[in-house]
């Protein structure tokens, strides 16, 4: 009789103290980062990138049991071929699939402020389904609905989790634009960072991550929050075209940039355990190796063809340069 009452006396003190304790993942939270796509099919020829080849990556990763978020670091809307016909409609719509397969959370870059008015953006904004973030910029485009679309200090919750993300783009003067349907608001992007950091921390988030459009030496700068933030863990960024990575320490975020129109992304796998949240992370070469989502390139397909219906010289060849030409300013 002492022995059954020692365990139940045992169960009864033992149940609310495990409660205190999230459960650790047996699940791996995955990114997907892409950053400066502008094009809704694949580049060079067809061989490098391209959002189809992303949603075949994607979908295997979740057939895997990965819970998969797409991040995106900004420029897309502009200022493609494309675009200069549809003012971004076509790549909203080729991001959307994305997001309906795994939700996807957007930081502007400064050509989402191309347009010299906010009539575009406003559609852009209404149309889409992915999540936009910001924390040093404001929308006041005269449409409060397509404002309030832009969202600050943003979190999401994945495995019972909370991941808290502050997101950053490139101010005028800088490399952005200076537009008034978007006022940036005053401060250092390290002050901007730190503040909302304290709010996400305040919040209970188990994991910070930044989402910026910055070049590449602000970023790093950020990154030395981790030193006074230990749940900061990594930046994700766009602003430069090739593969970009400053290693993380105790002292400092990770800070990774991919390749422009998803030629090279990366693939950060996040596990949350005892000792906190384990990172990893690759560079994923989005090439032939991988074949096209079918359902994604009726997307491409659609609007490739009109495009071709406006335009019909466009795949005509005039010519052939004897080495590279680097086209990217």
């Amino acid at each position: 009789m002492f022995q059954v009452n020692r365990v139940i006396f045992l169960l009864l003190v033992c149940i609310p103290a495990c409660a205190l304790q999230p459960p650790e993942s047996t699940s791996v939270l995955t990114f997907i980062h892409l950053n400066d796509t502008y094009r809704v099919d694949a580049v060079e020829e067809g061989r490098r990138g391209g959002f189809s080849r992303v949603a075949t990556l994607i979908r295997g990763l979740e057939a895997a049991g990965h819970d998969v978020r797409i991040l995106h670091a900004g420029d897309f809307l502009y200022p493609s071929l494309e675009s200069q016909v549809w003012n971004g409609e076509q790549m909203v719509e080729a991001m959307n699939f994305l997001d309906d397969l795994a939700p996807m959370y957007v930081v502007p870059g400064n050509h989402e402020f191309d347009a010299r008015v906010a009539d575009e953006l406003v559609k852009r904004l209404r149309q889409s389904r992915f999540d936009w973030l910001g924390d040093n910029v404001r929308l006041a485009t005269g449409d409060p609905v397509a404002d309030s679309l832009l969202h600050p200090s943003f979190t999401f919750t994945a495995g019972g989790r909370t991941i808290g993300v502050f997101a950053l783009t490139v101010r005028p003067g800088e490399g952005g634009n200076l537009r008034d349907y978007a006022p940036f608001l005053d401060g250092s992007y390290v002050s901007h960072a730190e503040r909302v950091i304290d709010r996400l921390e305040a919040q209970g988030a188990d994991l910070i991550i930044g989402l910026t459009h910055l070049h590449l030496g602000d970023d790093i700068e950020i990154a030395k929050l981790k030193a006074r933030h230990p749940k900061f863990m990594f930046i994700v960024g766009g602003h430069e075209y090739e593969v970009e990575y400053a290693k993380g320490s105790e002292d400092s975020a990770t800070v990774m940039k991919g390749a422009s129109n998803a030629r090279t992304i990366w693939q950060i796998d996040v596990r949350f355990t005892d000792r906190g949240p384990q990172i990893s992370q690759k560079t994923v070469a989005v090439d032939e190796s991988i074949a096209p989502d079918a359902d994604y390139q009726r997307i491409a397909g659609k609007w490739r063809s009109r495009l071709l219906a406006l335009m019909p010289f466009l795949e005509a060849r005039i010519g052939e340069a004897a080495v590279p030409l680097d086209g990217r300013k």
